[in-house]
């Protein structure tokens, strides 16, 4: 039985497009390359849409990530320290809408206003300190060595370097 990755590869090939969403005829996308077809409940000749994801790249000094807004994939790659692996929060990287980058450090905006950044700590790759607080984000801005988040209310978060901006608690 064919997979949902082999028609995923195929489409890809056929339409040459890297960044393909799949949606059966009832508006499910598939996204378990590894499950039948069968399996998925596509029926022999029903109908798939298959749209084009627009893909875009952040950057580091170090690393590059690339995503497709409102997609399920983040893939980065460089060096890991600075920010060229992002496995140790691949999980969660879902439903991305924008990234952002200082010299050693991603963090993304997800769908549901939450942040999830990776890289160097010392550089904005960790913001489990003011984590409770990044929620209802709508921009985030990058020094070389911090990020500021802002909120829907137009309250700022920083996280990062404290002599790069990382701490507005004096804002």
């Amino acid at each position: 039985h064919s997979k949902v990755g082999d028609l995923k590869i195929l489409a890809q090939k056929s339409l040459r497009q890297g960044f393909l969403k799949l949606i059966t005829a009832e508006g499910h996308v598939l996204t378990n390359p590894e499950i039948s077809l069968q399996a998925a409940g596509m029926q022999e000749g029903e109908h798939l849409t298959v749209v084009a994801q627009q893909t875009k790249v952040a950057h580091t000094g170090q690393a590059f990530a690339l995503w497709c807004p409102r997609g399920n994939q983040v893939v980065a790659w460089g060096n890991p320290e600075g920010g060229g692996d992002c496995a140790v929060v691949e999980g969660v990287l879902w439903n991305v809408q924008e990234i952002q980058a200082t010299d050693k450090a991603f963090a993304a905006i997800l769908n549901d206003g939450s942040v999830i950044s990776w890289g160097s700590p010392d550089d904005g790759g960790d913001c489990s300190v003011v984590q409770d607080q990044l929620s209802n984000v709508r921009q985030i801005q990058a020094t070389e060595c911090a990020f500021a988040a802002i909120l829907a209310d137009g309250s700022v978060v920083a996280w990062g370097n404290r002599d790069h901006g990382g701490d507005c608690s004096a804002v």
